[in-house]
């Protein structure tokens, strides 16, 4: 950074030891420190204006919180202390970036379309996650957006220029190369905007190596700066490598009026995503906090990422069933419908006599463990007697051994049966066995007979797709677009708005658009509504063909009658 002014003394401050100056602004100078604990190098940026008041205190300290929560995000200056001198000035201790900011690099070499993309995602979900904080830059520029030891941008200044000012001047931080024409006419602005167009100011700065409105060999003074950026457009790039839609982007972060930008950062972010995608380059991801997720709040294990995954086929442990398409993997394990299940909802159970008995001391059935695949595994067994399941099983199945094979051989009275029943009940117990070993061998031999033969289910094919029926009332044929034209917007010259008329409209229409012309052919992009916005900045005539596109995939044939051009 760098100023007229002389800068001030370093402040002595408890904990830190003087290095260097490392530069001056408007209102703040910045020096390296070295923390005694722990022990590191800081960047100590001391504010000019003295906090005189209590309110100015509190404004401080509220805006220094909140910006403190916000350097945890990987593309803006991790605050480590806010505090007050004894001289009544407030001072940053923050991250240390010892590499050039951008504003020094732009000013010695020149940046590629791929870095300033990438660069221009970062910084754009530093100052989205501070929006949805409340807070508002309102001096992004490329000098305050530093560059770490691991080479990431990061942004700072955040809010410190307003916050101080907030009784004087709104414009106070203002820097008039990189500041939207609403600044300059005085009264509130929406902050939001301004830092749209103060980002789109400075990538434009990074790939043309000055400020937007800055011409070279011309006059430069703020007068004539403030002119250009209130009454004439954002001049063209001229780089051969700088693609249209690259231009159409910047020129609308730049727009004139605050409504016609985008409305936001991560708008923006995902324009300059998609000129990523565009050429072929990698799509840098966009860093913002997620919203929580509210819907988990009621369940136990909220907050683990297993418990989230298991969500997704929860199972009934009242009912034994899965809440999703698990349960049909188990089909073939039911029992088969000829033979009543002996479970508690069985139509004709076994008399309590025919029953196995269980010694009073014998502990209760284990209950399936706290895995989730062992609750779909098991759950599915129905709770009928224990010397039932085997004939229910097939072979492999795993079954509870204790309940079945060595059951028989508990310690009885001598004389008694073993099984605790009578002759009678014991036979009776003998012919349902029987009757459920025949039931299962004959299923096993019809099964065997359609496997032997080859034999395959038969599907009815459908007589009708999927596809809704047709309106009895459309003759099939979609008609062209009607009144297309084109006109330069009122606000910003740099953009045309083409408009038309769908002379037939239906529920579910959708427009698809793109410049045309004898030379090339643009990609489809896609309108809801009966417009279009494109860049205006191309070489005249600039042509927009549009098609009308149904819900069910029919479009229009695209014929002369969806091509207009505007000459000029």
């Amino acid at each position: 950074m760098s100023s007229k002014r002389p800068p001030a003394p370093p402040p002595p401050l408890p904990g830190y030891q003087y290095i260097s100056l490392l530069g001056s602004g408007g209102f703040s100078d910045v020096y390296l420190y070295e923390q005694d604990r722990p022990r590191r190098k800081v960047a100590v940026k001391v504010l000019l204006s003295d906090l005189k008041t209590e309110g100015a205190r509190r404004s401080f300290e509220s805006e220094a919180n909140l910006m403190a929560q916000l350097s945890s995000h990987p593309y803006i200056v991790t605050i480590f202390e806010a505090q007050i001198t004894e001289n009544g000035h407030s001072y940053l201790a923050m991250e240390y970036c010892s590499r050039p900011s951008l504003d020094v690099r732009y000013r010695r070499q020149r940046f590629s379309v791929d870095e300033v993309l990438a660069v221009g995602i970062q910084v754009a979900s530093a100052v989205e996650t501070a929006h949805r904080a409340g807070i508002v830059h309102r001096d992004i520029k490329p000098a305050n957006i530093l560059v770490t030891d691991y080479n990431r941008p990061a942004l700072t200044d955040f809010g410190i220029s307003g916050v101080i000012g907030a009784d004087d001047d709104q414009d106070a931080g203002m820097s008039i190369p990189w500041s939207p024409p609403e600044q300059f006419r005085g009264g509130a602005v929406d902050g939001v905007p301004v830092d749209v167009w103060a980002l789109g100011a400075t990538l434009y700065t990074l790939l043309a190596g000055r400020s937007p409105f800055v011409l070279p060999g011309q006059d430069n003074s703020q007068r004539e700066l403030i002119s250009r950026i209130t009454n004439s457009p954002v001049p063209r790039l001229g780089r051969a490598d700088v693609p249209e839609s690259l231009e159409l982007v910047l020129a609308t972060a730049m727009a004139k009026s605050p409504v016609s930008r985008y409305s936001s950062a991560h708008t923006f972010a995902l324009a300059l995503q998609r000129i990523q995608a565009e050429l072929n380059l990698s799509v840098t991801p966009f860093e913002v906090l997620e919203e929580p997720h509210h819907g988990d709040d009621s369940h136990p294990d909220d907050g683990f990422e297993e418990t989230r995954v298991r969500s997704i086929a929860s199972i009934d442990p009242d009912g034994g069933t899965a809440s999703t398409a698990s349960a049909p993997t188990f089909p073939a394990r039911t029992f088969p419908a000829t033979v009543p299940e002996p479970g508690p909802a069985a139509p004709a159970p076994a008399p309590a006599s025919a029953r196995p008995t269980v010694p009073a001391s014998a502990p209760a059935p284990a209950q399936p463990e706290s895995t989730a695949e062992s609750t779909v595994l098991r759950g599915w067994i129905p709770q009928g007697p224990p010397s039932a399941a085997p004939a229910g099983r097939l072979p492999g199945d795993d079954v509870d051994l204790a309940a079945t094979v060595n059951r028989p051989a508990v310690a009885a009275e001598p004389g008694a049966d073993p099984a605790g029943d009578g002759p009678a009940d014991h036979r009776k117990r003998n012919l349902w066995l029987a009757a459920a070993g025949a039931a299962v061998l004959a299923s096993a031999i019809v099964v065997g007979i359609v496997l032997g033969s080859g034999a395959q289910p038969k599907v009815q094919p459908a007589e009708q797709g999927s596809k809704p029926p047709a309106d009895a009332l459309d003759s099939g044929n979609v008609p062209e677009i009607e009144g297309l034209a084109g006109a330069r917007d009122a606000k910003d010259p740099n953009i045309i708005v083409f408009t038309w008329k769908n002379p037939d409209p239906k529920a579910g229409d959708k427009y698809k658009y793109r410049q045309k012309s004898a030379k090339s052919e643009g990609t489809y992009e896609t309108a809801l509504g009966e417009r279009a916005a494109v860049s205006g900045l191309g070489e005249a005539p600039i042509c927009v063909q549009v098609i009308i596109v149904r819900a069910d995939g029919e479009a229009s044939p695209g014929g002369p009658d969806s091509i207009a051009c505007l000459d000029s």
